[in-house]
Parts: structure tokens; sequence; C-alpha cells
């Protein structure tokens, strides 16, 4: 019997800063990364023990910013280097737009922009495209909430979402969606402990 296919797509800031927030508020935010592929490890895992349908999941579409290697040396060059080694896991793809930084910076911090509308864009396209038989998007960001309900409207694709038990629970009203929830456990299997 051929297992179902599933594409993850995670909004990797969301992700890792939810993550912090819910098991690792004790150490700084650098040292609190997801690793990618592993995180891909623990949702199969998890959502195949309590789903009748199992997936392998093939693609993860990993999104984040990248800070400019002009204004922030060390940032730029971990960012990098996170990449590099996540690709390293055949499966996954990093996506990144430039950091947008204020006339006011370093005062003020920079920021990602247009990274969400990227991946609701993907997310879209893999919907019309049929990329798997079930997508699932790492994140607990509501934004994301309308390209959800329109990947799903699209000749009825399933979607579902995965993200830090209890925060993660990213919910299309009206509709039953899915919910992978990850606990400690999964969060520490899911890190990613280099140092970059």
């Amino acid at each position: 019997m051929r297992l179902a296919t599933a594409h993850l797509f995670i909004d990797y800031q969301n992700l890792h800063l939810s993550a912090h927030e819910c098991f690792a508020r004790d150490m700084p935010i650098h040292h609190a990364l997801i690793h990618p592929g592993l995180f891909a490890d623990a949702v199969q895992r998890v959502r195949n023990e309590l789903v009748h349908t199992p997936v392998t999941i093939e693609k993860v579409h990993v999104y984040r910013g990248q800070p400019s290697s002009e204004r922030e040396v060390q940032a730029a060059a971990r960012n990098k280097a996170q990449r590099a080694a996540w690709e390293k896991d055949r499966r996954v793809k990093v996506y990144s737009r430039s950091l947008r930084y204020p006339r006011d910076w370093p005062d003020t911090p920079s920021r990602e922009k247009g990274v969400d509308v990227m991946l609701a864009v993907t997310l879209m396209r893999a919907s019309i495209e049929k990329w798997a038989d079930v997508l699932i998007l790492g994140s607990r960001d509501t934004d994301l909430l309308p390209a959800l309900e329109a990947a799903r409207d699209i000749d009825h694709s399933i979607v579902e979402v995965a993200g830090w038990r209890p925060k993660s629970r990213l919910q299309i009203p009206g509709v039953r969606l899915w919910s992978t929830g990850l606990d400690v456990d999964d969060y520490e299997a899911s890190r990613d402990r280099r140092q970059y």
C-alpha cells in the first residue's frame, strides 16, 4: 500500500519563537533553533500515530528572513551556515527574503517583510498543482489562515497544521482542520544543537 505524500511548509521565525516561548524560556533564543528536517520527522511520527491515513513528508519548504551581510555580518553568516546545514537533508529547501532595516536601526530591530506572502503564494501553488496528497503548515500565525482556507477550497485539497502544544491551534472557522500538536519531547528531538 502506497503511503500518502505530504509537503510541510514552515514559517521558520514563527515556529522558532513559539518553541522558545513554550519550552526554552530559560535559554538564549539562538540556542532554541529548530532543524526543519528533524521537525518534519517529529510531525510525521506524531501525526501517523494519530491519523488513520499515514503520510510520508517528501518535501520541507522553509521560509525565513535573511540578515544583511553588510549590517549584521555574524547573523548573516549564521543564517547562511544554517541554510547549508539544513539543506543537506534532501527534503529541505530554504526560501529567504532580505530583512527590512528601518532608518533608526539598530535602535529599532530589523523585520521580516514578504516572508508570509511568499509562503502563502507557494502553499496556494502547491494546492493548485497538486504537489502532494496533504499540505501541512508549520506555524501558528493567523495571517496565514486565508492561504490555508483558499488551499483547502481548491478542489478540496487536504490541508493540516502542525506546531507546539498547547500554543499552536490554527483553525479555519467552521471547518475541522487536523492539527498535529508536538510536546516538549518532540521539541527536544527537533532542536538544531549545532553551534553556528
